[in-house]
């Protein structure tokens, strides 16, 4: 009677063994695939981030450029207007005229080729606050920042590869319980309380590493 105690046991337990082992596995499984989506999403805002850097540094240079022709209409225009000023009559009309193209082009090129609001007061142009602008409006339209990616595939990763090696003690668990089952001499005691350990520590570990990671 005894013995058929000790084998309904064993049994039970190589059941119990056996569906933790699945569950473990299962939650191992699932950790990986969420540790390759999550990389695959930190590539992806890499990507999204190297794309808004090059093309915002590339219209920055270019509104700067743009500034910067502006600004030698501008001073032309204003050398014009003095040297007008002490030209004779028909000399003044042909430098007015030529201010007047010269402002003219200025005020185009302000208007279309770049912003008049990144102006400063003393007549720089501050082309950092136009990237910071940038950049913040590439963020908020879409993800560019992959380092919380990339530290959660770490993570995740890490959580499936420590599910794996709890998997390995309920191996052990389950080799325990099978000679334990198959062996008819008093060792098989021992064989079940080793078993029973290595189960109790497997699904200690496996439910430390589900709330932690």
């Amino acid at each position: 009677m005894k013995s058929e105690k000790f084998e309904t046991f064993t049994a039970i337990m190589i059941a119990i063994v056996t569906i933790v082992s699945a569950v473990v596995a299962w939650r191992a499984a699932v950790a990986s695939q969420e540790a390759n989506q999550a990389d695959f999403t930190g590539l992806t805002a890499a990507i999204h981030a190297e794309e808004a850097q090059v093309l915002n540094n590339i219209t920055v240079a270019e509104h700067r450029q743009a500034f910067l022709t502006y600004t030698r209409y501008n001073e032309l225009g204003y050398e014009l207007y003095n040297a007008a000023n002490g030209a004779n009559a028909n000399s003044a009309n042909e430098l007015t005229r030529q201010k007047s193209e010269a402002w003219g082009i200025a005020a185009g090129l302000q208007s279309i080729f770049f912003p008049s609001r990144y102006l400063r007061p003393d007549g720089t142009y501050d082309a950092q606050r136009e990237m910071d602008e940038k950049n913040a409006d590439a963020a908020r339209t879409n993800d560019i920042h992959p380092e919380p990616h990339f530290n959660k595939a770490n993570s995740l990763r890490l959580k499936a590869n420590l599910m794996v090696a709890a998997l390995i003690f309920l191996g052990a668990a389950l080799w325990m319980f099978t000679c334990a089952q198959i062996i008819g001499r008093r060792i098989r005691y021992v064989f079940a309380v080793g078993g029973s350990l290595l189960l109790l520590a497997a699904i200690f570990s496996a439910t430390l590493i589900e709330l932690l990671l």
